[in-house]
């Protein structure tokens, strides 16, 4: 097994002034996307907010998990959604009913540590028919709106824990120029604030960061449920997602056709806001 990079590991490098008296009361966020391949219907990003102590007890639990998974089940280096439920990789051999107990347990670790979970859904075949041209310079990709969203959503966690030292972690399988000029757009602002704000954005990998686990889990049934919504919105969402809606402090954002088309509304001829 690749080795694991700590929470607690994460948080003396990252942010090396979030302790006090030996208790870290950082806030700390995860995401991962679904959805940024060039025939997908929907672009989508997700992920899970929480203190270290959250994420401590995620982080063993996880482990704890990976290391035991089912009864005469071998560890697993790493718990991916997709390929869980598609039994792949590493669930080759797994039945239908044990694919299912596998997603309840890990979900069951993200509720019982109580995070809050948080996606940003954009319509991309809309997205990539609406945004053209100057508008399509200033706005990019649809992986940007839901990039921005999240980094809002979780300095608005961090606001409303009365925290000013936040670290956000995004699935480096993503990372690009581009969303590293809107990175130091945010550091530029944050560092203008009073009070001050410590604020870092990185980049890691999945396999090594046991959270971001978690995060894809959060991405996957968001983006399997919400090109299901694009479709008919009169579905439901899988078991899966009815139980976790049920149990996570969760919200998001959904940027269908009529929302784009309400975004261009609000720009000129250039691109930029009116």
């Amino acid at each position: 097994m690749s080795a694991i990079v700590s929470i607690r590991e994460l948080a003396g490098v990252a942010l090396p002034t979030g302790a006090h008296d030996g208790v870290f009361v950082m806030i700390r966020a995860y995401f991962d996307d679904s959805g940024t391949h060039d025939n997908s219907a929907v672009t989508v990003m997700g992920g899970l907010i929480g203190s270290i102590p959250q994420w401590e007890l995620f982080e063993r639990r996880w482990a704890e998990k990976l290391a035991n998974p089912l009864p005469g089940k071998p560890p697993l280096k790493a718990f991916h959604l997709s390929p869980c439920a598609a039994r792949d990789g590493e669930f080759q051999g797994y039945s239908d009913a044990e694919a299912d107990a596998i997603t309840y347990d890990f979900r069951q670790i993200i509720i019982g540590a109580d995070l809050i979970g948080t996606a940003s859904v954009v319509d991309k075949i809309a997205w990539d028919e609406l945004i053209v041209g100057p508008a399509r310079n200033v706005l990019g990709e649809a992986l940007r709106p839901c990039f921005v969203h999240c980094i809002d959503q979780a300095m608005l966690a961090a606001r409303d824990a009365g925290d000013l030292k936040l670290a956000i972690v995004f699935d480096q399988g993503f990372r690009s120029s581009r969303l590293q000029k809107i990175i130091d757009q945010y550091l530029r602002y944050v560092a203008n604030r009073s009070p001050a704000i410590t604020l870092t954005i990185t980049f890691g990998p999945v396999n090594k960061i046991l959270p971001l686990q978690g995060a894809d889990v959060v991405a996957t049934e968001n983006y399997w449920d919400a090109g299901r919504w694009l479709k008919d919105k009169e579905s439901r969402p899988r078991a899966h997602m009815r139980h976790y809606l049920r149990n996570v402090r969760a919200q998001g954002l959904i940027m269908d056709r009529e929302a784009i088309l309400a975004e261009l509304q609000r720009r000129g001829p250039d691109g930029n806001l009116l």
